[in-house]
């Protein structure tokens, strides 16, 4: 821990085996390690090329074998564990995974005692910690909002509804809209034509195939709550708040048969117009999206293609805007030689001050270049968990342009990251509510209708308890 404190303070002790040769000269020995992740390898290769210039005597290889990304990349990490072939650092879609294929370092001791660790904001920081062990570091934040399509709302001639909505003065919703706000202008602005589908305006588009509100509305209407009424010990789907905001998800997915308001179409719909084929927000059919930071491309493409869009906030509950999150992970390998090298590998590769500012340096860099050559630069797609020195204004340069973002930048000290790739239960538990033989499933309260969400809580609260409580003991005692 000492030599950690060590490398942190003073940049880096050269770590060397000192041998005497025939002219009394002393050899030196490169620490090596080998770094993997599915993103952009390019990118990747010139962040551990500056870690390598900070860090001369680590040297990093990019591991490029360890194919795939989400899952998969996970299923592939586990297959090179097995072979000894594990990277010493590497990203996952799914902690617990790891954790329980044995293939993570407990990084809990050198977590508290690095002072970038310590800056991170509280809900982020809890995350990936089961029974006193850290066997992951969180990597980034990215942002959940809704794209709006801008043309569609000027040309509406859409107004401010008493009771219902309310528009600014370009006829764009409000920053601070309510939940309610959100389903009212979606089904108001619709316009289900599919003969002529230059008319076409789709409400919103929606969170992978149905609205996510039972996630996250209530977390802004009682802050005793995380994601999906996480309190850090259990669920809470028997709260009234979650059961409103699941009775809004399943009426507004049977809205009309979901004629404009979800991706559910009638299948003679789908078929027959290809418009409704197309990822909607993207080719100016739709007028909102409930969508992540990672589709920033989008926004990028909408405007080289004449589309003019923005990233507005999840709309707020009654205490508020909570931004949700979604959150990335990095483990060291419980086979690395080199555990605190590695973990200031992944320190820099993720959440330390050191790296992000080196990331940021990259990207102005990219931007400067796109500018020159008459692009679009590539906007920040992802972004810090703490509030570094001046780190959060050069942020704000790499996102100018995306109009409505700032609301939520202002708030991100107050952001409610999501379970799933940390929460141990969490994945299983939705496997169950998907399972063809359960009587409740999502299908099953599809169809049922929102009458039926307090009996289907009293159900998912029990399972959820239930399979998150036996994982997480799993994981390991204190």
């Amino acid at each position: 821990m000492k030599k950690l404190l060590t490398l942190m303070m003073v940049g880096f002790v050269a770590l060397t085996l000192a041998a005497c040769g025939g002219n009394g000269g002393t050899t030196t020995k490169y620490i090596e390690l080998t770094y993997a992740d599915w993103g952009n390898p390019e990118f990747n290769q010139r962040m551990l090329d500056k870690f390598m210039e900070k860090y001369p005597n680590i040297r990093v290889t990019l591991r490029q074998d360890i194919t795939g990304s989400g899952a998969e990349f996970t299923g592939n990490l586990v297959n090179a564990a097995q072979a000894g072939l594990l990277p010493d650092v590497f990203a996952t879609d799914n902690v617990p995974t790891i954790v329980l294929n044995g293939l993570t370092l407990d990084l809990a001791d050198m977590w508290d005692e690095d002072a970038d660790a310590q800056m991170i904001y509280d809900d982020i920081a809890t995350t990936a910690v089961y029974n006193g062990h850290r066997y992951a570091v969180p990597s980034f934040q990215f942002l959940k909002g809704i794209f709006i399509n801008l043309d569609i709302f000027e040309n509406s001639g859409l107004t401010s509804q008493a009771g219902k909505f309310r528009l600014d003065e370009n006829g764009y919703p409000v920053k601070d809209w309510t939940h309610s706000e959100f389903v009212e202008i979606a089904k108001a602005i619709t316009n289900y034509d599919i003969v002529n589908t230059e008319n076409l305006v789709i409400g919103f588009d929606t969170w992978y195939g149905s609205p996510d509100f039972q996630q996250v509305w209530p977390m802004m209407n009682n802050t005793s709550y995380g994601y999906d009424t996480w309190d850090g010990t259990k669920f809470n789907y028997t709260d009234a708040e979650w059961i409103a905001a699941m009775q809004a998800k399943v009426e507004i997915d049977n809205y009309e048969n979901n004629l404009g308001v979800t991706s559910r179409y009638p299948e003679e719909d789908w078929a027959d117009t290809p418009a409704l084929q197309t990822y909607v927000i993207q080719t100016g059919y739709a007028a909102m999206d409930i969508e992540g930071s990672w589709q920033f491309w989008v926004l990028q493409e909408a405007k080289d293609n004449g589309i003019n869009m923005g990233f507005w906030p999840y709309p707020s509950g009654s205490e508020g805007l909570f931004p949700p999150t979604i959150l990335d992970y990095q483990a060291v390998s419980a086979q690395t030689k080199y555990p605190e090298e590695a973990f200031l590998l992944a320190k820099w590769m993720t959440f330390g001050q050191d790296g992000w500012n080196a990331r940021l340096d990259l990207y102005e860099e990219d931007k400067a270049a796109a500018e020159l050559a008459g692009e679009t630069p590539v906007y920040l797609d992802r972004f810090p968990m703490a509030d570094y020195p001046g780190v959060w204004d050069r942020v704000d340069a790499l996102v100018d342009g995306i109009e409505g973002i700032d609301y939520t930048l202002d708030r991100i000290s107050n952001a409610r990251p999501d379970l799933d790739k940390w929460l141990a239960g969490y994945k299983t538990f939705w496997a169950w509510v998907s399972d063809p033989e359960n009587p409740y499933r999502w299908t099953e309260l599809q169809t049922a209708g929102p009458t039926a969400v307090p009996t289907f809580a009293e159900q998912w609260n029990l399972k959820a308890n239930e399979l998150v409580q036996q994982e997480i003991a799993a994981l390991g005692a204190e």
